[in-house]
């Protein structure tokens, strides 16, 4: 077990204290591998004062003692969970991710639940520097695969085979899966904001918008491209020209210190100008373990940046019936401003 991972669980005891708790439930698989490093599919962990369980079945007991030295390993289908549990009178449980159905199993092994209100994702929202050093390389990844499918695109191409295409180049080059079902969208469909490929083939004239991304060591990475199919002039020019224009202004605003609101309220104000009703989503979201976590750059999110955290900056603009145009950066938050982790060039590319 990495000095990390131990620091993790120091810093939940710590919580637990706090909070007149003698342990944790972690259920969420993510959050398991977050304490533990273990990447099967199937445990939870009891996280007490002074000991560490890891609970799984025989299919994952040999990977379970490999990967968590330091966690004693339950095969639950071997031990009496109530009675190894039975001294614990308040268990912290993760509410955001538990089913009815295993909340009600899980209050009959243990005293007391006590909702922790999602105490631990706040916690991973700042990144140490070994989180940082693998999103940096599952964005790399991502942004390989745009230079790379700027060269393989060709007019005439359907979606499906560009989304393919990229899919297998992340892979190819590293990563050991996607961080989400990759979106391809040209020409009117762009205005769906996650179109899903289809065998719509692209066409001179097109804006194609691309939102995808790769998960390395277990980090995820977040991208969006739009580029052209030939020249791409007028109304379409100044649709990306203003998505641009709003996310560097927003990424020019970031720090430590600035309110998640107050980015996206920066950015739609530049898009409602010449496109009012058109920005319809958030201006960002955290990205780690998971795709989605805390901050969101959302337009009533009160709370604080903090150094470590890493977010996406996408406005975009949407026009049913023309053209949609998303442009996204993954960034780490520092006291003085940012780091801009994406470095695909943002000038509008056409093939």
């Amino acid at each position: 077990m990495t000095d990390e991972i131990l620091s993790r669980i120091k810093k939940l005891r710590r919580y637990l204290v706090k909070n007149e708790l003698d342990s944790a439930l972690i259920t969420d698989l993510k959050n398991v591998f977050y304490y533990s490093g273990y990447t099967g599919t199937s445990a939870y962990l009891v996280i007490g004062l002074d000991f560490l369980y890891l609970m799984t079945d025989f299919r994952y007991i040999t990977q379970a003692k490999e990967q968590c030295p330091h966690y004693e390993i339950i095969d639950i289908r071997q031990n009496d969970i109530k009675k190894l549990c039975a001294n614990l009178e308040m268990t912290g449980f993760e509410n955001l991710s538990i089913s009815y159905n295993f909340y009600i199993k899980f209050k009959s092994v243990f005293k007391n639940l006590v909702c922790m209100n999602g105490a631990i994702l706040e916690f991973r929202a700042k990144k140490s520097a070994a989180e940082i050093k693998n999103i940096k390389k599952a964005v790399d990844i991502a942004d390989k695969a745009f230079t790379h499918i700027l060269k393989f695109a060709k007019e005439g191409m359907t979606e499906i085979e560009v989304a393919n295409e990229i899919d297998f180049f992340m892979k190819k080059n590293g990563a050991s899966g996607n961080s989400f079902d990759t979106i391809c969208a040209s020409g009117k469909r762009g205005a769906l904001p996650h179109g899903f490929p289809t065998s719509k083939k692209l066409e001179n004239g097109d804006l194609v918008v691309l939102d995808y991304g790769c998960v390395y060591n277990g980090y995820c990475s977040d991208i969006t491209r739009t580029f052209a199919v030939g020249d791409v002039t007028g109304e379409a020019k100044k649709v990306y020209d203003t998505v641009l224009k709003a996310q560097k202004e927003a990424e020019d605003f970031l720090s430590a210190g600035k309110k998640c609101a107050d980015a996206h309220i920066l950015a739609a104000k530049i898009i409602d100008e010449s496109y009012c009703g058109y920005f319809g989503h958030a201006l960002g979201h955290g990205v780690g373990l998971d795709i989605h976590e805390q901050p969101t750059l959302a337009p009533k999110n009160e709370s604080v940046l903090c150094a470590g955290n890493i977010v996406t900056v996408e406005p975009g603009i949407y026009i049913p019936s023309f053209c949609g145009v998303r442009i996204e950066d993954m960034v780490c938050i520092k006291r003085d401003g940012i780091e801009i982790l994406t470095k695909s060039d943002k000038d509008l590319k056409v093939i």
